[in-house]
């Protein structure tokens, strides 16, 4: 029996699952209600936010947002993280309905043009070729743009025009962002198989089973790349031929943020609260630490520290972020935060950028060296 199909009765799916039911159906105070948790990236200049209602791009320097779109509420909701390259900013929304004379739930995919002063214009829109919501964020490559839908699909766009060139269909929902690496395409998806295709025409090279969901996207090695599962481990594949080499740490929890890679050594949590450091040829385990945190997002490594967003058990769930050395794992600080943290944070310079579900916060930024709170920006009053 898999883990898709275990009774959910260990305490860490516990708590996922409480603190999720908190987020998707209720708000208290300043808290969010919403349908998922927002999706965070930058281009290391600008922070990208998918809040919901609307997307937002961030100047922490200027500490000024540059733009939201749409410019008020449409009834459209957002919440794939956003992939920017070459000025080009591109994600999918979650879906609306046509309403009682078309039942249809129409899936849009948007594509904006930032200027050089702040501002974004839309380069164009497709609401043809994806047909149920879009959780997993884009990916850009060159003149072509690669995303996943929740009704097994990977499209891929044409990034100036925004016309579909292929569409290859897979057994399960794609959650995860694909990975790109000459002229293949790596895409993990929740029927537990990772697939490689073709970049240009979609055409398969190979797919690998595994043991359990895979619900974030590959992370690229020196000839593997690696893969966080729900059957409580991360799986090392060759990239060439899909071959598995390794799987770690067999744990009985699941593994649900990408693994980060830095000099040789991955780096991934459990939602369990376990932290840990494996050789990324072998996966030998070097470390483990217990946060007593459920792990829901991908490590973020910088300048030799290791900072992990993570969610609190308590009667309301709230977040810490917490900085550990990658050398032994010791924990170096952490801070608090009113929310559980869903979204795997960002850099940009000298800030650790974490996305909440707190209206009065909805970013906050972090000094990397101590943890020192910077600046944190609210929900935008046009968002309302």
């Amino acid at each position: 029996m898999d883990h898709m199909s275990r009774p959910l009765a260990r305490p860490a799916l516990r708590l996922l699952l409480i603190a999720a039911a908190l987020f998707l159906l209720t708000g208290c105070g300043s808290r969010l209600a919403t349908t998922n948790w927002a999706g965070l990236s930058t281009d290391g200049r600008l922070v990208y936010l998918a809040f919901g209602p609307q997307v937002l791009a961030y100047d922490p320097a200027a500490q000024a947002q540059a733009w939201i779109h749409p410019a008020a509420s449409t009834g459209a909701a957002f919440f794939a993280a956003p992939a920017a390259a070459d000025g080009r900013v591109v994600f999918g929304d979650y879906g609306h309905s046509g309403g009682l004379f078309s039942p249809r739930v129409t899936v849009s995919v948007y594509a904006l043009q930032e200027g050089d002063s702040a501002g974004a214009s839309q380069l164009w829109v497709n609401t043809s070729d994806a047909r149920d919501k879009i959780v997993a964020p884009a990916l850009q490559v060159g003149e072509q743009v690669f995303l996943g839908t929740a009704d097994n699909h990977i499209l891929a766009l044409d990034a100036t025009s925004g016309r579909l060139q292929w569409d290859y269909q897979t057994g399960h929902a794609i959650w995860g962002q694909p990975a790109f690496r000459d002229g293949t395409l790596y895409v993990a998806s929740m029927d537990h198989s990772v697939y490689a295709l073709d970049a240009a025409t979609g055409e398969l090279k190979w797919s690998q089973a595994l043991g359990g969901a895979l619900p974030s996207g590959p992370t690229l090695g020196d000839g593997l790349l690696y893969v966080s599962s729900f059957d409580g481990n991360v799986h090392a594949l060759d990239m060439a031929t899909g071959e598995e080499r390794w799987a770690a740490p067999s744990a009985d929890n699941w593994v649900w943020g990408a693994p980060a890679l830095l000099d040789g050594t991955l780096y991934f949590g459990d939602i369990g609260g376990t932290l840990y450091a494996v050789d990324a040829a072998t996966g030998e385990q070097k470390w483990t630490q217990e946060t007593q945190n459920a792990i829901q997002t991908s490590p973020v490594v910088s300048n030799d520290t290791l900072y992990v967003a993570s969610q609190v058990a308590a009667e309301t769930p709230t977040g810490a972020l917490t900085a550990y050395n990658v050398t032994d794992g010791t924990q170096l600080w952490s801070e608090p935060t009113t929310t559980p943290l869903y979204a795997t944070p960002v850099v940009v310079e000298d800030a650790l950028v974490v996305s909440t579900q707190d209206a009065n916060a909805l970013l906050i930024g972090y000094d990397l060296a101590n943890g020192q709170e910077l600046w944190r920006y609210a929900l935008p009053q046009t968002s309302n």
